[in-house]
C-alpha cells in the first residue's frame, strides 16, 4: 500500500479538521484497529517543525480518520511551502506505514480572530 496524497489548505488562526478514508490498492478500507496513528507537517526549505497532528480514528473498521489544529496551533504556522505525512503503527507487530502525505498551503486571515 502507497501512500494516498490529499493536498490541504490551512487557513492561519482558523481551527482546521478534515476527515479522510484510508484505502487498500484494491479499494477496500484499511483496517485502523491496533494502530498508532501521527503525523506532522514540515516546511520544504529546511524540514522545521511547523505543527503536530491532532488525529483520531473516526471508523477505525472502515479506515476514516479526523485530522485537526486548534486556532493557536494554526496562528503559529509560517506561510512558508510545507508538507505534511501520516503513519500508522501497528501496535502488536511494530509494523509502520504512511498512509496519506500531501503539500499544505498556509493562508492568512485579513480578520484577526
Amino acid at each position: 500500500m502507497s501512500a494516498g496524497t490529499y493536498n490541504i489548505t490551512i487557513e492561519r488562526r482558523a481551527s482546521f479538521a478534515f476527515s479522510a478514508r484510508v484505502t487498500n490498492a484494491d479499494g477496500s478500507a484499511y483496517d485502523l484497529s491496533n494502530r498508532t496513528l501521527y503525523g506532522q507537517i514540515r516546511r520544504n526549505w529546511d524540514n522545521a517543525l511547523q505543527a503536530n497532528l491532532t488525529i483520531a480514528e473516526t471508523d477505525a473498521l472502515n479506515g476514516v480518520v479526523n485530522i485537526t489544529l486548534t486556532k493557536n496551533e494554526t496562528a503559529a504556522l509560517t506561510l512558508d511551502e510545507s508538507r505534511y505525512d501520516v503513519f500508522a503503527d501497528n501496535d502488536s507487530s511494530g509494523e509502520s506505514k504512511k498512509i496519506l502525505t500531501g503539500s499544505v498551503t498556509i493562508v492568512e486571515n485579513e480578520t484577526e480572530l
